[in-house]
This record gives structure tokens, C-alpha cells and sequence, in this order.
């Protein structure tokens, strides 16, 4: 396990419908809906091209820490997964400024 910083993290925003990515996560949370993961690690897969992270699994975790003022999180990497993940153009990435 190691951590990782949230501007290290490729994160997907989600779609207007809010069953996706961190806007889902964000109204699961705020619908009393929120993680059901609590204390786990995200799970990770390094994209080398940008020397970030993308998360694979975890929103809900990310939402909860963010909203206690996290900035970094515990996280393992996804070793076992060979398929090539989707990374999100950048246009559609959150992103906490």
C-alpha cells in the first residue's frame, strides 16, 4: 500500500445523469448513499504517459475523505487486470483547484 496525492489521480468527472464517476459518487454520498468501503484502499493503475493515476475503483471513497479534508490516499495497484483501461480525455476529468 502506498499513498498517493489527489493531483496525482486521473479522476473521471461522470455524466450529466450522475451515475457515473465523481459527480455520481458525490450525489450517492449527499443521498445517503456513500461508501460501503470504508477504510479500504483505492485500487490504481499507474498511466505512465502522464505520471498519474487512474482510479479503478474508490469514488466513494474520494468523496468522503475530500469532504473531511484529505488531499491523499491510501492506494494498491492493479496487477492482476491486463485489459487496457479507458483514461479520460481531460475535458472530462475532475479536477479540485
Amino acid at each position: 500500500m502506498f499513498k498517493v496525492k489527489f493531483d496525482e489521480m486521473i479522476i473521471y468527472r461522470g455524466r450529466p445523469s450522475l451515475d457515473k464517476g465523481i459527480l455520481g459518487a458525490f450525489y450517492n454520498h449527499f443521498s445517503g448513499r456513500g461508501t460501503m468501503s470504508e477504510g479500504k484502499p483505492l485500487i490504481v493503475r499507474y498511466i505512465q504517459e502522464e505520471k498519474k493515476y487512474i482510479i479503478l475503483d474508490g469514488y466513494h471513497r474520494i468523496v468522503k475523505g475530500l469532504l473531511e479534508g484529505k488531499t491523499e490516499f491510501n492506494c494498491i495497484l492493479d496487477w492482476f487486470n491486463e485489459e487496457k483501461w479507458w483514461v479520460p480525455p481531460k475535458d472530462q476529468r475532475f479536477i479540485l483547484e
